[in-house]
């Protein structure tokens, strides 16, 4: 990386998010980037070169064989200068010509010489989004290093409702300054994290959660982001904000979770399943219909309650050996000192055995400091025998500690665990 200022290309394709460029160059410039613009063709239909090169502080590029640049070989130095290339929005084209090596143009020709690492922040139609030829070209760039970040879901300029919503700048920047941090362990795995409460509809109008509010799972997914994860989080519904860097889903009800989670498993490999979440632990057949005061209390005499599918058990018994999964135990245990501490520890390693999981993390709830609705939590994370290896399967985390610090020093005892060797390297 350069020596002073870090410097990014943002590349900006021929989608309506292209809009968007230059509050992204005044993003990354805040992060503390030196930036210059590549627009293609399609791209100067919905941003103004002028508007982005008063932003960037430089001139804007958009042709290849441009005279008076070219006489350098313009597009390898541009290659060459940048320590990071942003391509914001990634269109389904763009993607789909670099994903072939195809260099027709000042912006693919940038991306085919470039060395620097790639960040893709995509933004198209939902059903390109989701078509099998764009998701293969995605996948053949990540399988070369690329990152992604997105795309969201929300509203659409077709109209539509769904994915391919193009991240926000904010969070397209602190990802990018991500990518050019210090590698740590995490750099580059794949994070997959649930957090929240689900709901299960007694009508259309009332339901059945809990209290958790997804803070210990939002910690965690922006904690593996900041340390260089790729991080995907499946959230109930919760009134929070996203995690720089981080791509998340929103679900409400159990099966909505479990089929997210399942499908972030099928899509590409995952290396850590941190199941944060609060699943309700009972299903019913709500009724079509909002009820009737009157009624509500005799329909829920009668209501046929089932168990709630186990969506940590289910994903570990489909997952493949490089997926590691991480559970949590919330437990409500009676008494003090080292009675409490040793029936929570039954408590987990029951948890850890009957899911198959690699670790759980055990809190106790109920008290003050503690678990749901508490800016703090602690408690004792226990790996399976083969994750601990040689080191110590018991973890306490000492006295309660901020979420956000705790989640660090999760993610810090896990990768030691997990990954060794790169520990060893790296140390050595």
């Amino acid at each position: 990386m350069s020596a002073a200022r870090p410097r990014a290309i943002l590349c900006v394709a021929g989608g309506i998010a292209a809009y968007k460029a230059p509050a992204l160059v005044r993003a990354l410039t805040k992060e503390g980037f030196e930036v210059r613009v590549l627009l293609t063709d399609a791209a100067r239909a919905f941003v103004s070169e002028l508007s982005l090169a008063s932003v960037s502080g430089h001139p804007v590029r958009s042709r290849l064989l441009d005279a008076s640049e070219e006489g350098t070989i313009g597009h390898i130095e541009l290659a060459d200068w940048a320590d990071l290339i942003i391509v914001a929005p990634g269109t389904a084209n763009l993607m789909a010509r670099a994903a072939h090596g195809l260099a027709d143009d000042l912006v693919s020709c940038v991306l085919l010489a470039t060395t620097a690492p790639v960040l893709w922040a995509p933004a198209m139609n939902t059903n390109m989004w989701r078509h099998p030829a764009t998701q293969e070209n995605l996948a053949t760039l990540r399988s070369r290093g690329a990152h992604v970040i997105g795309p969201g879901s929300g509203d659409l300029a077709c109209g539509w409702v769904g994915e391919g919503r193009m991240t926000d700048p904010p969070e397209i920047a602190a990802q990018a300054r991500q990518i050019l941090q210090p590698r740590s362990l995490w750099s580059g795995r794949r994070v997959l994290v649930s957090a929240g409460p689900t709901r299960t509809y007694i009508d259309p109008v009332r339901f059945i959660a809990n209290a958790s509010t997804g803070a210990m799972g939002f910690a965690l997914a922006e904690a593996a982001a900041a340390l260089g994860a790729e991080v995907t989080l499946v959230a109930g519904p919760v009134d929070r904000p996203t995690p720089p860097g981080v791509t998340r889903v929103d679900v409400e009800t159990a099966g909505e979770m479990h089929k997210a989670l399942s499908e972030q498993l099928a899509s590409d490999p995952v290396d850590l399943v941190a199941m944060v979440a609060a699943v309700g632990d009972l299903e019913l057949d709500g009724a079509s219909e909002k009820l009737p005061k009157t009624e509500l209390l005799a329909r829920l005499g009668r209501a046929r309650w089932r168990q709630g599918v186990d969506i940590l058990a289910s994903l570990t018994a489909a997952a493949g050996p490089q997926t590691r999964f991480l559970g949590f135990a919330a437990q409500t245990v009676d008494g003090d000192g080292a009675e409490v501490e040793a029936e929570l520890v039954r408590l987990g390693e029951a948890k850890l055995a009957s899911k198959g999981a690699d670790a759980v993390f055990v809190n106790r709830v109920g008290v003050a400091g503690l678990g749901f609705a508490s800016a703090t939590n602690g408690g004792t994370l226990i790996l399976s025998e083969k994750l601990a290896g040689a080191g110590p399967r018991l973890r306490p985390s000492g006295p309660p500690i901020p979420k956000p610090a705790l989640a660090v020093w999760l993610l810090g005892q896990l990768g030691e665990a997990l990954w060794p060797e790169a520990e060893a390297e790296r140390d050595g």
